[in-house]
């Protein structure tokens, strides 16, 4: 029997050791954790019973540990090293004893150690990586939370937003100048104007060509989902949350449907310490083992990328994922990401994005409006990024990284409210790819005009801000990423904002200057700019049209009667969200604008199990069985492939 369950022997069911076995045997993992994944057995009970047959003591690591359980103060480890200290599991307590946090095949190796040197059971206490965690949380909560909150800014500063500083400013005066421009083009004599407004179309042109382009390119074919359990390597789930309760049953249920083997799946929950009511949630509906809680620290900004580093040294998985609090992703994402990390080209990708979709897009126009920008973007222009292996601008969610890639890179910026725009120009600089895929992730969008218009204000105004970061240094941006990649991301991002800035006074100018009937004299500056904003114009609606009716199609969305009307108007929602995010960089640049989810009335993907029930399927939401890669107690007995 495995030493890591021989303890247990006597203690449990045979047919639960003999299952337990033959599915650690398949997975490659150890007997132990199939039968912590099963909930047959606590984390506690089996480093106990470990302990026990290993000669060793069990260390439980209390709060209000008994006079000499630990004889002096554990010593605390560098402030970037606690996320070492709980992926190695080994903390010295200050005598010359090492506090070792083992399972599975790793006390394998623990007890091959022993037997070959019988004196290290002096040295050596055993504890359970449960008791670990909840330990570092306990003795190192400062450091872990200038950690999360302050490592980036600390370590490199210039990749951080929390240096920009005055940059802000030069910002808003880049603004105030595209506010004024189209007048400024009628009064200002035309050398100094001219060049101003042929280098502004030639970054909204390239914005328009980069969107014609994409859709011109067809999506890389991926490989099938990697099907072998035994080659999935520990994946870890974040999930940050903040005043979700309405939305945890539903994102509970979600991950609880995912597709991969319970024993290789950890989902951390990560909570603020002023939200007792998800709290709540969280610990009512999470029941199975395979979630945790992480609360995020106090320190530094109240935002989402603060509460992924928190989660960060607790992760256990050699690749991370990120999941919004509203998410239903495909079941076989993390399968999908596996087969891209592990193909043929998987090693030079640092992060696989997922495909996102508006699940209630029949809930309003905005809407409606919102799913089709959402197909545009995530069904053409990101697949074409990640094709031609330029940066990529990630999504919030459904981003999973190589965690050796995300922590060389300094995990994620606190300080900047789009992370993750920002990590994707970071795996860039850093000589790594993006692949996207075709897995999608179900996502609500907001219905109203105010919570549409702070989600989107949050938006551009990390869009700003990285951009600010990302051009401080232009020819190091251009050495790291090459040419076509900082003009990428210059036309993508710089474009995508000067646009929606520009777009109401362009508008107005050529509007007044048709229904005056005075077009600007011929060779003037003012005429070149009339010239220039009607081609901008002009490829800017059609560049807008011809993205959302290819992204349309590929999702398979109908209503594009319904939504090509209404894009002008959309477009100045766009605006006012730009020009209210410029003035929020100035006076709020990381005050992070909370989207609230769980209010949506309709659901595409819910119709869809509608009618795949009627049609007597009885699937889930991908068409295949619910929680299929969960650790199952062999009741009457296992499986043959167990």
């Amino acid at each position: 029997m495995p030493v890591e369950i021989a303890g247990l022997a006597g203690g449990l069911d045979p047919a639960d050791l003999a299952y337990a076995i033959r599915r650690a045997e398949r997975l490659g993992i150890g007997a132990d954790e199939v039968l912590l994944a099963a909930g047959l057995v606590s984390a506690d009970r089996l480093a106990g019973a470990a302990a026990q047959r290993l000669g060793l003591r069990f260390e439980p690591l209390e709060p209000d540990a008994r006079p000499g359980a630990l004889s002096t103060t554990p010593v605390i480890p560098p402030v970037a090293d606690i996320g070492g200290l709980m992926r190695s599991g080994v903390l010295a307590d200050g005598t010359g004893r090492l506090i070792v946090a083992a399972r599975g095949r790793r006390l394998r190796e623990l007890a091959a150690r022993l037997a070959a040197r019988a004196e290290l059971r002096r040295q050596i206490v055993l504890t359970s990586p449960e008791r670990l965690a909840a330990f570092a949380r306990r003795r190192f909560g400062p450091e872990l939370g200038r950690l999360a909150a302050f490592r980036l800014l600390h370590t490199r500063p210039s990749e951080s937003a929390g240096t920009l500083g005055a940059s802000r400013l030069v910002m808003a005066g880049i603004g105030l100048l595209l506010a004024l421009l189209p007048f400024l083009m009628r009064v200002a004599p035309a050398p100094f104007m001219l060049p101003v407004a042929v280098l502004l179309a030639a970054l909204l042109l390239g914005w328009c060509g980069l969107r014609l382009a994409a859709c011109t390119m067809e999506p890389e074919p991926e490989p099938p989902p990697l099907r072998s359990d035994r080659l999935l390597p520990h994946y870890s789930l974040i999930v940050p949350l903040y005043r979700e309760a309405r939305v945890v049953p539903q994102l509970v249920e979600a991950l609880d449907a995912i597709d991969y083997p319970r024993e290789k799946l950890q989902i951390l929950m990560v909570i603020e310490p002023d939200d007792a009511e998800t709290t709540a949630a969280i610990v009512r509906h999470a029941l199975r083992p395979g979630f945790e809680i992480v609360v995020a620290p106090e320190a530094g900004p109240k935002t989402k990328p603060k509460a992924l580093n928190a989660a960060l040294p607790f992760a256990h998985g050699s690749v991370i994922g990120i999941f919004d609090a509203e998410d239903v992703p495909d079941p076989l994402q993390p399968r999908r990401v596996c087969a891209v990390l592990q193909g043929a080209r998987g090693r030079s990708v640092g992060c696989v994005q997922a495909r996102l979709a508006i699940d209630n897009m029949a809930d309003s126009w905005i809407t409606r409006q919102f799913a089709a920008e959402y197909a545009g973007h995530f069904d053409v222009v990101l697949p074409m990024l990640g094709l031609c292996g330029l940066p990529v601008p990630l999504g919030g969610t459904s981003n999973h990284f190589r965690r050796e890639v995300l922590e060389r890179l300094g995990a994620w910026d606190p300080c900047n409210v789009t992370e993750d725009a920002d990590l994707g120009v970071r795996l860039a600089r850093a000589g790594w790819r993006t692949a996207v895929i075709g897995s999608t992730t179900d996502e609500e969008a907001p219905r109203a005009a105010r919570p549409w218009l702070l989600q989107r204000t949050r938006w551009y105004k990390g869009w700003m801000q990285t951009l600010l970061v990302h051009g401080r240094h232009p020819r190091r941006l251009a050495r790291e990423t090459g040419w076509g990649g900082a003009l990428a991301l210059l036309f993508l991002l710089g474009g995508g904002v000067a646009a929606a800035l520009m777009h109401p006074f362009f508008a107005i100018a050529l509007l007044a200057g048709w229904l005056a009937g005075q077009p600007a004299p011929a060779g003037t500056a003012a005429a070149a700019l009339e010239g220039i904003g009607v081609a901008v114009l002009v490829l800017g609606y059609a560049s807008t049209l011809l993205c959302t009716v290819v992204g349309m199609r590929r999702r398979g969305l109908p209503g594009l009667a319904r939504v090509v009307p209404l894009i002008p108007a959309y477009w100045l929602m766009m605006s006012l969200a730009a020009w209210r995010a410029l003035a929020q960089l100035i006076v709020a640049p990381h005050y992070w604008e909370k989207t609230d989810h769980g209010l949506a009335r309709t659901s595409r993907r819910r119709l869809r199990m509608a009618l795949a029930v009627k049609a007597g399927s009885g699937s889930g939401p991908s068409g295949r069985p619910r929680g299929s890669g969960a650790a199952r107690r062999p009741r009457p007995a296992a499986s043959a492939s167990d």
